[in-house]
């Protein structure tokens, strides 16, 4: 039998392989993240028991504990920083990575190991962090950091709340179910525009977006079940809004539970619309880490 982790993950070589043929992206392979900045980030007991696999905690993600989980976890984290950085210095940046928001303090959760929205935060306190999250199922690890670090804010746009609500430093917009696609779309896109507003409102110095793509109409785990269309204009709204305000802005990937290609098309949709609202195909070059 293969690897679990690895199969969870395929979709992400999938898209890379695609990516690979734009010239549009500049490609990054930062290193993985220092044990001691993770340490800070996380329950150092908890670090420790995933480094050796050390059961429970080892596997609190849901994901089967192997070395090549532990050396994935800690790249796309790395990755992560380094997106921020070229965010920061040049306006734009793409993480080709996802699995972080249901990552808490103190274990791992919903296949999300350690949580690399919230290490932008610890990485960067002198700066507002603002996380916008557009996946299926509420972004709960994010919302329990912002309780912990004061720059950090999380807005989650969901149809599975998974345990995430509204307090003093999260948002929680639970998206309401339409009838029919017509209606599932206006409401969805009605609620991306009230998470966009409170965002910018924040006045972050940097934006998140992590961008989900597991609550489309053929997805096992979606209770939205959107159309392609409708996760295209999301991430089309998202990215015009964000790109006319100047405000740095990094896009990293959320759920996705199709076979690997067809998860990876709808995460090219996502880096299409990036594209397009910040480079364009003769514009500049977008950097991916």
């Amino acid at each position: 039998m293969g690897d679990p982790a690895a199969a969870h993950f395929s979709r992400l070589q999938v898209l890379h392989a695609a990516l690979l043929r734009q010239p549009i992206w500049r490609w990054h392979s930062p290193e993985p993240i220092s044990l001691d900045l993770l340490r800070k980030l996380h329950c150092p007991n908890y670090v420790d028991a995933m480094l050796a696999g050390t059961k429970p905690l080892a596997q609190s993600a849901h994901l089967p504990w192997s070395p090549a989980l532990v050396r994935a976890s800690l790249a796309m984290l790395g990755g992560q920083l380094f997106a921020a950085k070229a965010a920061l210095s040049e306006g734009v940046a793409l993480n080709v990575a996802c699995g972080f928001h249901h990552a808490y303090h103190d274990r791992g959760g919903g296949f999300c190991v350690f949580n690399g929205l919230a290490l932008v935060a610890l990485a960067h306190p002198d700066l507002r962090v603002v996380v916008l999250d557009c996946d299926e199922h509420g972004g709960d690890g994010t919302a329990a950091f912002a309780d912990r670090l004061t720059n950090l804010w999380s807005i989650s746009v969901f149809g599975t709340r998974f345990g995430v609500r509204t307090n003093a430093r999260t948002l929680a917009l639970r998206v309401p179910l339409g009838e029919n696609p017509e209606e599932r779309m206006q409401a969805y896109l009605s609620v991306i525009a009230q998470a966009l507003d409170h965002a910018l409102g924040l006045r972050p110095d940097l934006l998140l977006y992590q961008a989900g793509v597991d609550m489309h109409e053929n997805d096992p785990k979606a209770t939205l079940k959107l159309s392609s269309e409708t996760i295209a204009r999301r991430d089309q709204q998202v990215f015009a809004t964000v790109a006319s305000t100047g405000i740095p802005l990094l896009c990293s990937l959320a759920g996705g539970y199709q076979s690997p290609e067809k998860t990876a098309l709808l995460y090219q949709q996502t880096t299409d619309a990036l594209a397009s609202a910040y480079g364009g195909p003769n514009g500049s070059m977008l950097r991916i880490a």
